[in-house]
């Protein structure tokens, strides 16, 4: 299987061929929000519907914001996590996800414990600092 090379935030790794952006960026220890992908190894799932869009990157040379889950590495490709354009997109997708969200948060079993209230606070607290 042939290694495929990728810069993600100024860091560079090689992956193997057929690895997703979100897979390179978990080897260099970088952090993309997900809230849809599922990967269970010991039960042989892996679950790439893409279809939350938490996990957009921008990729040098796509006009579009690419989903980090489903989106397989190319040969030099270059990708940036945490640019303006990135959080901005992942706030808004936020948002439209909360305002059709059940509003019981404070009696809700998994209220403290819950990856979108999580996500919530990460990402309202990166877009502040970042602007």
């Amino acid at each position: 299987m042939s290694m495929l090379k990728i810069t993600i935030d100024g860091k560079q790794t090689e992956v193997p061929q057929g690895s997703m952006i979100l897979d390179a960026a978990k080897h260099l220890n970088i952090h993309i929000p997900t809230l849809c992908f599922l990967k269970m190894e010991e039960l042989a799932i892996n679950n790439m519907c893409a279809s939350c869009r938490i996990c957009v990157v921008e990729v040098e040379g796509r006009k579009n914001l690419a989903p980090a889950c489903a989106t397989p590495v190319a040969d030099n490709m270059v990708v940036k996590t945490n640019t303006m354009r990135v959080l901005n997109a992942r706030k808004i997708v936020l948002e439209l996800m909360i305002s059709d969200h059940p509003k019981d948060c404070l009696v809700c079993m998994k209220s403290g414990e819950c990856d979108l209230q999580n996500l919530a606070e990460d990402i309202q607290l990166m877009v502040k600092h970042s602007r």
